[in-house]
């Protein structure tokens, strides 16, 4: 691991090496393509975060005032970057909860959002996609290490929320609304929204939430304890401004406080790549029929996958796993792929909804009924699984089960092994009958 010194601050480098096409190829960051902004996106495997790469060059910094603006603002240079699209989420930071034996001072239970089980963290029941906010900045600042990189500084901050320009607000100058921005319009409190919600208010990147809903850590004197952005709780537009900033300590979490990650590039001097086309997503078939059928007509392995609503676990195989371009790559051309998915077998707790005409939220391509008719059909062939979600490779003929569960890592990760899974049933497939 190399280090980069980054406007007097030090964080960890990204270890990248590329293949004849030019593309990333370790297990750190893979090339998504560009955005709506035309800026790089990339997929961080780690925890399934989408990454921005900001270019290296100037940008124009306004000066913190506590009315209207009125001095001029200052080209400030910043090396290229990459910042989350999204602030980190309450599934993400339980992912990372569970890789550490001691979470203490890292995060505080009496937020909401997290909940700690006998089988570990996970987030809240819908709240998944919303903003970690019972991170501490020693939470915020473990898991930027962990994920492969830190906490922004506020120039890194400020250029990726107001572009070169130096915008008043991550969309320019007009005044928040409730179109851009989550915050406290006339001075009504709600609370955080689920990341993403306000597309309108997208930075000149293409980074979302970076005005309200909860602030963003960024770097003062070495430690995360300034805040940017403003929030839920924000009850004037100019706490939004790009340039606005105020302090958090260190050992508080509270519900209007988050942050997000950036990391250094390797490639700092290079321009920015050229559009690519859009990476297909996982296919997936609607039924367990077509599901046998085609991969006997295809002679390959089926693919099963048997999920709960409120499987921490399940959550990170569809937001990792499901969505890793190699993984993704692999079973579009070697296996089907079926999904069983069901509310929890708890009494009283309900299924997630469906959207109005039919289709599903979490698996694009299926209607919700086609899951919830698949998973007895499923579990009728398997017969049980011990832990959810219940990953199997099965044979089209006999339906045997060529790969188990028990060989199928469960946290949404190490593609690698499900790689060589996939190519030992593949084997099998041709020599079995």
């Amino acid at each position: 691991m190399r280090y980069l010194l980054a406007l007097g601050l030090v964080f960890a480098a990204v270890p990248v090496r590329a293949d004849p096409d030019g593309k990333r190829t370790d297990g750190d960051v893979l090339y998504i393509g560009l955005n709506g902004q035309g800026a790089e996106e990339w997929y961080r495997v780690k925890d399934g975060a989408t990454v921005v790469r900001v270019p290296g060059g100037t940008y124009l910094r306004r000066p913190y005032e506590g009315g209207t603006a009125s001095r001029k603002a200052q080209p400030f240079d910043v090396a290229s970057f990459f910042i989350d699209k999204y602030e980190v989420t309450n599934a993400q930071f339980a992912r990372f909860l569970d890789t550490v034996k001691d979470s203490a001072g890292l995060v505080d239970v009496s937020v909401p959002g997290l909940e700690r089980t006998a089988a570990g963290w996970r987030a809240a029941r819908g709240r998944e996609r919303y903003p970690v906010t019972a991170a501490t900045g020693h939470g915020a600042l473990a898991f930027a290490k962990w994920a492969g990189g830190g906490i922004p500084t506020p120039a890194q901050w400020e250029k990726a929320a107001g572009g070169p320009k130096g915008q008043t607000y991550p969309w320019g100058s007009a005044a928040p609304d409730k179109t851009r921005a989550n915050f406290a319009v006339h001075g009504k409190l709600g609370g955080a929204h689920a990341v993403g919600s306000h597309p309108a208010g997208v930075s000149p990147y293409g980074v979302h939430d970076m005005a309200g809903n909860v602030y963003d850590r960024a770097m003062m004197r070495g430690v995360p304890v300034m805040v940017k952005g403003g929030s839920w709780l924000s009850p004037h537009p100019l706490n939004l401004r790009v340039s606005d900033m105020c302090v958090q300590p260190m050992a508080v979490a509270e519900k209007s406080v988050g942050f997000r990650c950036v990391m250094a590039d390797p490639e700092p001097d290079r321009k920015t790549r050229k559009a690519r086309a859009k990476q297909p997503g996982l296919k997936l078939v609607r039924s367990w029929d077509a599901a046998v059928k085609q991969a006997r007509e295809r002679r390959v392995p089926i693919f099963l996958s048997l999920q709960f609503d409120t499987c921490g676990q399940c959550d990170r195989t569809r937001a990792q796993l499901f969505r890793d371009p190699r993984f993704v790559a692999y079973c579009n051309k070697h296996v089907v792929v079926v999904i069983g998915h069901k509310a929890a077998p708890q009494v009283g707790v309900e299924d997630h909804e469906e959207n109005d005409d039919g289709s599903c939220p979490l698996y694009p391509g299926l209607d919700c009924v086609d899951h919830h008719e698949v998973f007895p059909q499923g579990l009728n062939v398997v017969k049980r699984f011990s832990v959810s979600p219940g990953n199997f490779v099965l044979h089209p003929d006999t339906k045997a089960i060529l790969v188990g569960e028990r060989t199928l890592p469960k946290w949404g990760l190490d593609v690698a092994k499900y790689l060589a899974a996939f190519e030992k049933a593949r084997a099998a497939v041709k020599t079995r009958k």
